[in-house]
């Protein structure tokens, strides 16, 4: 068996060093987890502060990246065309909106 700083790599997912150690991190203890997503073209730094503040109160804060972002903002100002190529996925929405009687 695998423990979880080894990276682990299927068709679906890739594992960082950094989650990695931060689910190690979460298993450790009895503390809530919290788990922040960052949106497009940010990184997962992106909730250091707010991952401090949950911290700070009890919890244990994860902030996964997604797959191919750079690991930090230097790497990312070096090569901004990692985001530039990103696709937004088309979404299907349902309007609340009542028609015109």
């Amino acid at each position: 068996m695998r423990n979880a700083t080894e990276k682990s790599t299927t068709a679906a997912t890739t594992i960082t060093e950094h989650e990695a150690q931060q689910v190690e991190r979460a298993n450790a203890t009895n503390a809530q987890p919290v788990v922040f997503v960052h949106g497009l073209w940010l990184l997962p730094s992106s909730w250091d502060r707010w991952a401090k503040v949950f911290e700070d109160a009890g919890y244990t804060a994860l902030t996964p990246g997604w797959p191919d972002d750079p690991e930090t903002v230097d790497a990312a100002n070096a090569n901004p065309e990692v985001f530039a190529h990103k696709p937004l996925a088309r979404s299907r929405t349902t309007s609340t909106k009542s028609s015109p009687a």
